[in-house]
C-alpha cells in the first residue's frame, strides 16, 4: 500500500476511534501517548502509530473543547429569557417557525449568564417573520439535546453535538418577546443566503420544482415535502438535492470554462497569465462561492477540499496519482471535520469517490489494450462507462446504505443513469447561472433560467414518482445470496490491481460485518424490544418469521414516532413488513404514530381498543389468540362487556414460549388490574412486564404485582416528563418485590431475548453510549 494512502487511512482511523469511546481520553492519558511517541521517534519502532495517534488526539481535543461549551443544567426545564441573534435559515411550516438562535445573554431568576451558545428553537402559533441576523429577546423553555435512543435510527444527539446545538426548546407566549434590531455583522452569510433565496422564489407558487431549486441554490431543503422526500429516497436520488461533490464540481467546471474562454479572447492577457491558470482560479472561486451559499455544510466543505487538492496539483504542475489525491483529500477532510468522520455523509462521499477511481483504474487498463478505437467503439465505451460507474456505485455503496439507512433503492442504478446527466447538463447549470444573473441584477434572465429549470424538473419528476411506486423499488433486507454475490464481486475486483486488493479486503470485511450484525431469532425464540419513544409506548416483538408491533408512540403536527423511530428500527432488523399491529387504546402517545407506520410498511392485521382504522381491523377481545413459530400470543384484556376509561380498556397481550412469558399492559389502571387478577389469578405470572401507564400512581397495584411476580419491569416514559412518571411510590413497590427495574429514559431502548426459558436483556445505553451522551446522564431523570 502506498505510503500516503497508509498515512491518510491511519489518520482517519485514529479520528474515528473517538466515536466508539464511551468517554474521552483524560489529559494525562493523552499526554502519556505524546510522550511515548516522542521517546520512540528515533527508533521508528512503530511508524504507523504516529498518524493514528495524531488523528486520535485531534478528534479528542476538538470533542473536549466542544463538551466544555455545554450549557449548565440550571437553564433547562424552566422558563428563561434569552437575548441573541437568529442564525441559519429559518423554516416556517404547519404554523411553526423553526430556527437556530445564537445566545448573547441568558437571564435566570437569580442570575445572568453572558454566554454564546447555539440553540434550536420552535415558535408556535401566529409568529412574526424572523430573518437571519435579527437580534431578539425571547422567553423560552429549554431542554437538553437528548433525543430518542434506539438502535438502527439516526443519532440526533450526535448530530446536535457535531453542529454545536447545545439545547432545544420553544418560545413561550410572553410580552417580553421583542425584536431588537438587525445586525450588520452577525450571520452575514446567512443574511445573503436568505435574501437570495427569497428573491429567487418571490411571487412564485409553491411547487416540487421550486423546493428542489431552492435546495440547489442555497442548500435550504425545508421546502421539500415529506412525500417528495419519499420519492427521492425510493429512487436513490436524495444525493442530487444535497449540495455536495457533483454540484461543487459542476460549479467549478462552469467557472473554469467561462473564464478560460473569456481569457483567450485577449492575446495580451494570455501572454501574462495562461488561460488554464485563470480557469483554475475561477473554478476554485466559483466552487467556494457556491459552497458559501450552501452554508459551508459538512458534505459541501469536503467536496470543496477535494477540489482544492486537485486544483493544487494542476497549479503546481505536479503529477499526483489518484491514490495520492484521494489521500490528501481524506486527510484534509479529517482535519476540517474530525468529529464527522463517522457520519453517513463522510463515508458515502469518500466511498463514492473511491469506487469511481477504482472503476476508472480498471477501465483505463482495458482501454490501453485497444489502440485507435473506431467512433462506434468510442460511443459504446462511453455508454459502458456510464453504466459501469452506476453499477460500481450500487454494488460498492449498498452495504453502507443498508448499514446507515436500513434500505437500498433497487432502481437507483437505472434512475441515476438518466437523472444524473439531466441534473448535470440542465438543472444544476441553469440554477447556477440563475444565481449569477440574480447577483448581477439581471432579473429577466433569472426568471427565464428558473422557468427553464422548473420545466425540466416538471418533465422529470412524474417519471421519478412513477418509478418510486414500483412494488420492489427498495429493499430493507438482503438475502444471504446477495451478501455472497457482493463478496464474490469485490474479491474478483481485487484480482485486477495490486493496490486495490487492500480496498477489496476492506470491502469484504464490511460485507461480512453487515451480514452478521443483524441476528434474528430462531424457532422457539422471540425478541421483545421496548423502543425509546419518549412519553409513550412502542414495542416490537419478533419471532423467526413474524413481526408484531404493540403501539406506535406519539404523533403530532408533521412528526410521527412511527416514521421516525419504529420504521427505521424495523428496517435495521431486516423486517420489511408487520404481520400484526396492536393499538392498545386511543391515547395519542400510543396511537399517534400508527398512521406513519401504516403509510410506510405493509401491515397484515390490526387489533385495537377504540376507534377503527379500517373495515379490516378487529377488537383485541380477551381470549383471542394465535401462534407463530411455536410462540403463543393471547389477549387477556379488555374482557367482554368491560366498561371504564379508555386506559382501563387497553389491550393486554401475553407472549409465551411455553416456559417464559412477557406481559404487555398498555395503560391499564387499578380497576382493570383487579379484573385481570380476578379472572386469571396466578396465570398472569410473567417473567417480564411492561409497567402499566408509564409508572403512574393509578397503576401497578400491589395486587397486580403479587399475581404477575415479574423478574424484570420495563417502564417506557419521557425524560423529565411533565407527569412526574414514574412515581416514587410505584418504583418502591417494584423494588420491594426485588424486581429488576429498566427505564427507557435512562437506558434507551431495551431488548429482551427469550430463549428456551432463559430471559436475557440488553440496553441501548449498555452498547451504544458515547461521550456526547455521557455528559447528559444527570439530565435524564
Amino acid at each position: 500500500m502506498p505510503t500516503m494512502v497508509r498515512i491518510s487511512v491511519l489518520f482517519w482511523l485514529g479520528a474515528s476511534l473517538i466515536h466508539r469511546l464511551p468517554v474521552l481520553l483524560e489529559w494525562h492519558a493523552a499526554l502519556c501517548l505524546v510522550v511515548t511517541l516522542v521517546l520512540t521517534f528515533k527508533t521508528r519502532a512503530f511508524p504507523w502509530l504516529y498518524p493514528f495517534v495524531g488523528g486520535l488526539l485531534l478528534a479528542n481535543t476538538v470533542a473536549g473543547l466542544m463538551l466544555m461549551r455545554t450549557l449548565p443544567s440550571s437553564v433547562y426545564e424552566k422558563p428563561v429569557t434569552i437575548t441573541g441573534w437568529v442564525v441559519g435559515l429559518p423554516n416556517e411550516s404547519d404554523a411553526v417557525l423553526r430556527f437556530d438562535f445564537l445566545t448573547q445573554r441568558i437571564s435566570l431568576p437569580t442570575s445572568e449568564l453572558t454566554i454564546a451558545r447555539r440553540l434550536r428553537l420552535s415558535w408556535y402559533g401566529d409568529t412574526p417573520r424572523a430573518r437571519p441576523g435579527e437580534r431578539w429577546r425571547l422567553e423560552v423553555r429549554l431542554r437538553s439535546p437528548r433525543s430518542y435512543r434506539n438502535w438502527g435510527i439516526v443519532d440526533f444527539e450526535k448530530r446536535s453535538f457535531i453542529h454545536g446545538i447545545k439545547g432545544r426548546g420553544y418560545v413561550r407566549v410572553s410580552t417580553d418577546n421583542a425584536r431588537l434590531g438587525l445586525s450588520g455583522s452577525v450571520a452575514l452569510l446567512d443574511q445573503i443566503r436568505w435574501d437570495l433565496a427569497s428573491s429567487l422564489v418571490a411571487d412564485r407558487p409553491k411547487s416540487t420544482a421550486m423546493g428542489v431549486i431552492r435546495a440547489l441554490a442555497v442548500g435550504d431543503r425545508s421546502a421539500i415535502q415529506s412525500e417528495e422526500w419519499r420519492v427521492l429516497r425510493r429512487t436513490g436520488l436524495s444525493h442530487l438535492i444535497a449540495i455536495s461533490g457533483l454540484h461543487i464540481g459542476l460549479a467549478a467546471t462552469l467557472g473554469y470554462w467561462l473564464f478560460n474562454v473569456l481569457w483567450r479572447l485577449s492575446p495580451a492577457l494570455l501572454l501574462r497569465v495562461p488561460a488554464q491558470t485563470v480557469g483554475l482560479v475561477a473554478a476554485i472561486t466559483m466552487a467556494a462561492g457556491y459552497a458559501a451559499l450552501a452554508g459551508f455544510s459538512i458534505p459541501t466543505t469536503r467536496a470543496l477540499v477535494m477540489l482544492l487538492a486537485a486544483s493544487l496539483m494542476l497549479l503546481t504542475r505536479r503529477r499526483w496519482s489518484a491514490s495520492t489525491l484521494f489521500s490528501v483529500a481524506l486527510i484534509a477532510g479529517t482535519l476540517l471535520t474530525p468529529l464527522a468522520v463517522w457520519s453517513a455523509s463522510f463515508w458515502l462521499s469518500y466511498a463514492a469517490v473511491g469506487f469511481i477511481l477504482l472503476f476508472y483504474s480498471l477501465a483505463t487498463g482495458q482501454a490501453r489494450l485497444k489502440a485507435s478505437p473506431s467512433r462506434l467503439q468510442r460511443v459504446v465505451r462511453a455508454l459502458w462507462t456510464l453504466c459501469g460507474i452506476q453499477f460500481f456505485l450500487f454494488v460498492g455503496l449498498s452495504g453502507l446504505l443498508m448499514a446507515f439507512f436500513g434500505q437500498v433503492s433497487l432502481v437507483a442504478p437505472v434512475v441515476n443513469l438518466i437523472a444524473v446527466p439531466i441534473f448535470s447538463i440542465a438543472v444544476v447549470p441553469l440554477v447556477l447561472i440563475a444565481l449569477l444573473s440574480q447577483l448581477l441584477g439581471l432579473s429577466a434572465l433569472t426568471t427565464l433560467l428558473l422557468d427553464s429549470a422548473s420545466g425540466v424538473l416538471g418533465y422529470l419528476w412524474p417519471w421519478m414518482s412513477w418509478t418510486a411506486k414500483w412494488p420492489h423499488a427498495v429493499t430493507s433486507a438482503f438475502p444471504p445470496t446477495v451478501y455472497l454475490t457482493f463478496a464474490v464481486v469485490i474479491a474478483a475486483l481485487g484480482c485486477f490491481r495490486r493496490y486495490w486488493r487492500w480496498v477489496c479486503v476492506f470491502g469484504l470485511l464490511c460485507v461480512l460485518w453487515l451480514g452478521l450484525t443483524t441476528s434474528l431469532p430462531s424457532r422457539d425464540v422471540f425478541f421483545v424490544t421496548v423502543l425509546d419513544v419518549g412519553q409513550g409506548l412502542a414495542v416490537v416483538v419478533e419471532t423467526s418469521h413474524h413481526t408484531l408491533l404493540f403501539d406506535a408512540g406519539s404523533g403530532y403536527g408533521g412528526f410521527s414516532v412511527g416514521t421516525t423511530i419504529v420504521v427505521p428500527y424495523l428496517r435495521s432488523r431486516g423486517r420489511s413488513a408487520i404481520d400484526v399491529m396492536v393499538v392498545s387504546h386511543d391515547d395519542r402517545d400510543h396511537r399517534g404514530g400508527a398512521v406513519g407506520v401504516l403509510s410506510s410498511v405493509p401491515v397484515g392485521q390490526i387489533y385495537r381498543s377504540g376507534r377503527s382504522f379500517d373495515d379490516q381491523d378487529r377488537a383485541c377481545s380477551a381470549g383471542r389468540s394465535w401462534s407463530w413459530d411455536s410462540i403463543s400470543f393471547q389477549f387477556l384484556s379488555p374482557l367482554p362487556g368491560q366498561r371504564g376509561s379508555r386506559n382501563d380498556r387497553s389491550c393486554v397481550l401475553r407472549i409465551s414460549d411455553g416456559i417464559s412469558s412477557v406481559l404487555l399492559t398498555g395503560d391499564i389502571e387499578r380497576r382493570a388490574e383487579r379484573l385481570l387478577v380476578g379472572r386469571y389469578g396466578g396465570a398472569l405470572r410473567s417473567n417480564v412486564m411492561i409497567v402499566p401507564h408509564h409508572g403512574s400512581n393509578t397503576s401497578s397495584s400491589q395486587l397486580l404485582l403479587d399475581a404477575v411476580q415479574p423478574d424484570i419491569a420495563i417502564v417506557s416514559r419521557g425524560a423529565s416528563n411533565r407527569f412526574g412518571h414514574p412515581r416514587a411510590d410505584v418504583v418502591r413497590r417494584y423494588e420491594g418485590k426485588r424486581v429488576i427495574w429498566l427505564d427507557t429514559a435512562e437506558q434507551g431502548a431495551i431488548l429482551v431475548k427469550v430463549e428456551q426459558g432463559r430471559v436475557n436483556w440488553t440496553t441501548w445505553a449498555g452498547t451504544q453510549m458515547r461521550f456526547w451522551h455521557s455528559h447528559q446522564r444527570d439530565l435524564m431523570r
